[in-house]
């Protein structure tokens, strides 16, 4: 019997200074996972990001819908094997623009870095948390 898979928590954190397109910023997912793993092995996860679609929800204020796909692979403790967890969700960046876009788009700019955040005296986690830097790029 597989567990009951939570959505994961994922947040856009635009970059100090990024105020125009490319707008750059920090995509952040954070999710529980079904087994515990150790913070001393370090997970695999490389998502992929694509554009949904945009829509305009206020006079120059406008949505991207975003949909990040993967699969997080990690390491159980005590020799349980490796485990697996798709993430397959989507999630929303605003972005503002004084004319109509006519094309938005995205794309990584830089490499992920995936960790389980454990707390003091504990080695073991649920908590995978992985951030990857993006740019959103409106013409």
């Amino acid at each position: 019997m597989g567990c009951k898979q939570n959505s994961a928590n994922i947040t856009f954190t635009l970059a100090a200074g990024s105020t125009a397109s490319p707008f750059a910023g920090q995509v952040n997912i954070s999710q529980r996972l079904c087994s515990p793993a150790c913070g001393t092995s370090t997970p695999i996860f490389n998502p992929t990001f694509s554009l949904i679609g945009y829509s305009e929800v206020g006079t120059g204020l406008y949505v991207a819908t975003i949909r990040v796909e993967g699969v997080i692979s990690y390491e159980a403790p005590g020799g349980c094997g490796e485990r697996a967890l798709g993430v397959r969700q989507t999630f929303t960046i605003p972005f503002a623009s004084a004319a109509e876009p006519t094309s938005v788009t995205i794309a990584t700019s830089g490499a992920t870095v995936n960790t389980i955040s454990t707390v003091a005296c504990q080695s073991c986690s649920r908590d995978f948390v992985s951030e990857t830097p993006i740019t959103l790029t409106v013409a």
